[in-house]
């Protein structure tokens, strides 16, 4: 079997304009957040200290969805998700985090989940049409009174659970209300916010209710009563949207994450604030979520995703980057270890061995990621290419990325064409070749194949080989459709665009070819298409090409293929979620890695001689050892 060696998750998914769901464990060693349709656990200590251990990160993969809010039972057993249709999901924290239930509460938003201190009760509130805010016992989702009192959308849910329970929410139409229980009714209302209200919190020993929102202000109240006692003062300068507030676990202090990209920390008696910090001045430094996860440690989510962690003083220990939503490429630096990728979001990060991620924005969706072969002596670096149609080097060290070369053609694949690896070879979806180097297009090669390029391969050498998939042709043959599905095999004898020389058209897929590589030697070309094969040939000198190996163990799309150094093990991926590890001299036997990316595997990628990585639509970034 194959061995997990390393989990590089997802950041949290953020919007602009809304609030960011951050929560943590009552001991403060885990922080939970949602990112696409995902629930994500990581180690707090781990984020500071570094080092952390594939089996310390949890994914939870129930929702459909896109999550939105998560919170762990206070006794550690449970943990209740919410979703953009309106459910929440109540399942284990501990075991195989089986669904324990679901509950439809409404067909809008979940926005605020939480728990009541002896984990036996919930509450939940969102954008529900009529009923747009519950409470309920955990097990059964029997309702326990009204949660009511609101006319438009509720962003935020507090329950105090020190008798009398109460519940405290807050919403768009401006007001904070109480509801005493259970059963719970509606007790009273205050409008002492002029705008949206974000984010509400009894403190931890019950005595306070706290309120933050887009009006900049913070309102206190007490816990038993829900009376009104001041507004906290505002420092000069201080504009912008209350994001998220939270109570330090004495409830002496409040902390607040705001639109002005500042955390500040307020002292409850004075309702003053006694210290801020900061990161950045830029749009992706708004700081969207908060929590306080012990005394001596908080931690932010900026607009970007980036967490940012915080002593009690609000100096930064720690700034974990990475990469938000699903990804669509994968490359990895042999050299120095660091692996790259990209995805939708238009972002390419650079993870090390250890130490902290790099990250580059690009603002269009990465769609190829090609890295040097170990052979290589330049400087650490590859190549991103882009959905803008431009290829941009990417400094490896600094995560610093170069001016564009720009195509304006949609690239289907790309790889190195010369021995020293300093031009790049790209075949476009207007049938043409073209050549790049660092700084231009050397050389364009117009139509040069007879239909659109679906796929392809290419390694340099003396010769090199080139291998392009073309699409099914138009038209019928007798009433039938034609599935020749032409792999159209070149020979590299020199890097100018009359060099590459065809010689061969292989003739196997009877479904469009999707991805293709050549072993590390030339020896062999894998490739993988639509039906779920994947067929082995032999490019040994001196003899013609021979089909060797038929694999079909995938049930979907074969969406990648990566050979291990050694070139005798290959490693496929597909959209059935499932990554397969293959061996040439024992084609009957395999390893699988069963459900290995929620949405599907987008690509692989060898980081040494029995390592492999691979990432998927979940945003993950996950290394196996072979």
């Amino acid at each position: 079997m194959a061995e997990l060696l390393r989990s590089i998750p997802p950041l949290p998914s953020t919007e602009r304009g809304t609030f960011c769901s951050l929560s943590s464990d009552k001991t403060g060693e885990r922080i939970l957040y949602c990112t696409g349709s995902n629930v994500v656990w990581r180690p707090t200590a781990s984020l500071t200290e570094g080092g952390e251990k594939a089996e310390e990160v949890f994914c939870w993969k129930g929702h459909v969805k896109n999550t939105t809010c998560a919170a762990m039972s206070p006794n550690g057993q449970w943990v209740v998700s919410g979703d953009v249709t309106g459910a929440v999901r109540l399942w284990g924290a501990k075991g195989e985090h089986a669904q324990k239930n679901e509950y439809k509460l409404w067909d809008g938003t979940v926005k605020d989940v939480g728990w009541s201190d002896d984990s036996g009760r919930l509450v939940a509130c969102g954008d529900g049409k009529e009923v747009r805010a519950v409470a309920m016992i955990w097990d059964t989702g029997s309702k326990t009174g009204e949660v009511a009192g609101h006319t438009k959308q509720v962003n935020s849910i507090s329950f105090r659970s020190q008798r009398p329970f109460k519940i405290a929410t807050g919403g768009e139409d401006m007001l904070v209300a109480f509801h005493q229980g259970p059963p719970f009714k509606f007790v009273r209302s205050h409008s002492t916010h002029s705008n949206f209200v974000n984010s509400v919190r009894f403190s931890p020993d019950g005595e306070w209710l706290i309120s933050a929102g887009s009006d900049a202000k913070l309102c206190l109240y007490t816990g038993k009563d829900g009376e009104f006692v001041k507004e906290f003062q505002k420092p000069a300068g201080l504009t912008g949207s209350f994001w998220s507030v939270v109570w330090s676990p004495d409830s002496s202090q409040v902390a607040t994450a705001g639109g002005d990209k500042k955390v500040r920390i307020w002292d409850r008696e004075s309702g003053a604030q006694v210290a801020e910090g900061s990161i950045g001045s830029g749009l992706q430094d708004m700081q969207v979520g908060l929590t306080w996860a012990t005394a001596a440690r908080l931690i932010s989510v900026a607009l970007d995703g980036r967490l940012i962690c915080w002593d009690g003083a609000l100096k930064v220990e720690g700034v974990v980057d990475g990469t938000q939503g699903p990804l669509n490429c994968l490359g990895s630096d042999l050299t120095t270890g660091n692996v790259i990728y990209g995805g939708t979001q238009g972002t390419v990060a650079v993870t090390p061995p250890s130490g902290p991620t790099l990250k580059a924005t690009v603002g269009k969706g990465i769609q190829h990621v090609i890295t040097h072969s170990k052979g290589y002596s330049g400087a650490p670096e590859a190549c991103v290419i882009s959905l803008d149609d431009c290829i941009r080097r990417l400094d490896l060290t600094s995560g610093a990325l170069s001016a564009p070369v720009e195509l304006k053609e949609f690239v289907v694949g790309a790889g190195w064409l010369d021995v020293s690896e300093t031009m790049l070879f790209l075949v476009t979806g207007k049938k043409n070749f073209h050549c790049v180097s660092d700084k231009e297009v050397l050389w364009t090669k117009p139509a040069a194949t007879e239909r659109r390029a679906t796929s392809m391969a290419v390694i340099p050498g003396s010769p090199g080989k080139l291998a392009v998939a073309l699409e099914q042709p138009g038209g019928y043959v007798g009433g039938v459709a034609s599935n020749e599905f032409d792999i159209v095999f070149f020979e590299v004898q020199d890097t100018t665009a009359d060099g590459l020389v065809e010689k061969a058209v292989l003739r196997k897929h009877l479904a469009e070819v999707s991805t293709m590589k050549f072993s590390p030697s030339g020896e062999f070309l894998a490739t993988g298409d639509a039906a779920n094969k994947i067929f082995i040939w032999s490019l040994a000198s001196g003899t013609p090409m021979i089909h060797l190996s038929e694999w079909g163990f995938h049930t979907a799309r074969i969406a990648c293929l990566e050979w291990l150094p050694g070139g005798r093990k290959l490693v496929s991926g597909s959209l059935d979620r499932h990554l397969f590890l293959w061996d040439v001299d024992a084609p009957e036997k395999r390893i699988q890695v069963k459900e290995a990316h929620k949405g599907g595997v987008t690509s692989v990628a060898a980081c040494g001689e029995s390592s492999f990585a691979s990432v998927g639509h979940d945003g993950f970034v996950l290394v196996h050892g072979a």
